[in-house]
């Protein structure tokens, strides 16, 4: 894909100066309640014990509040989950019967789980429906709670793709999309999952990947998969490995927008 050197830097300095602009107002008032959120997600967060975001929420929810695909370096622990899950809520403000429209692609059912409990304890005060698709499970079930018009779909990849076939089941109305720790996802052996999926998935979408590390499998399914997505890091200033200043030199030259 070509890139445009001069539409490059303008994108680099706007996005620079959402994220700035933002975390100016989120210092002066507190954090959360200067994003402009609706009020089911604010209480949502309020009454998780949430005060204020995390660094890794305050460089992310900005950004896909614009609508841009990301690719965030972000570990566990570090509040990421929200850092997804808030935009998310912001975008689909009521359930609708139409189809799901966010899918959270998880590598294993432990931290699929953790998300479905996480998405029902922050989005407590919004209308919408989460369901989850795990192997293990009994298949009969999980087609009955796909057929209950799920907003969200959180999944293991193998047996998502799985359902997919075997239901040809459309994902005509999804608009969002989590590839939650992209890494293991990939050390999990999951790439032809992944890019079966990914095929099936409407253009039009918003995507997000939110990885510890950024091997180069990850680096090229992000080329595939995303479209002029903002790379965005904690630490601008933290000693980078040879390895990883490789793969952010990659970055760039593909296009990648680094923050």
């Amino acid at each position: 894909m070509e890139h445009n050197s001069t539409d490059d830097e303008f994108d680099v300095l706007s996005a620079r100066k959402l994220v700035n602009s933002m975390n100016r107002k989120n210092k002066k008032s507190g954090g959360f309640q200067a994003m402009g959120l609706s009020s089911a997600t604010f209480n949502g967060i309020i009454k998780k014990g949430y005060k204020l975001p995390t660094p890794i929420q305050r460089k992310t929810i900005p950004i896909i509040l614009s609508g841009r695909d990301v690719v965030a370096m972000a570990r566990t622990g570090s509040g990421k989950t929200a850092a997804f899950l808030i935009p998310l809520f912001e975008k689909f403000p009521c359930h609708l019967p139409t189809g799901p429209r966010a899918l959270i692609v998880s590598p294993t059912r432990e931290l699929a789980l953790q998300t479905l409990n996480f998405t029902k304890e922050l989005g407590r005060y919004t209308p919408l429906k989460a369901t989850v698709i795990l192997g293990g499970d009994k298949m009969e079930d999980q087609f009955a709670a796909l057929h209950s018009s799920p907003d969200i779909i959180i999944a293991t990849p193998g047996r998502f793709l799985h359902i997919l076939m075997e239901m040809n089941l459309s994902l005509k109305t999804i608009e969002y999309v989590v590839f939650d720790e992209g890494d293991r996802l990939f050390e999990l052996g999951f790439a032809e999952q992944l890019s079966e999926t990914l095929k099936r998935l409407p253009r039009s979408r918003q995507t997000l990947i939110f990885s510890a590390t950024l091997p180069k499998n990850l680096v090229e399914f992000a080329r595939a998969g995303l479209v002029d997505p903002i790379l965005l890091r904690l630490d601008l200033n933290y000693k980078l490995s040879c390895n990883l200043k490789v793969v952010l030199l990659a970055l760039v030259v593909m296009g990648l927008l680094i923050l």
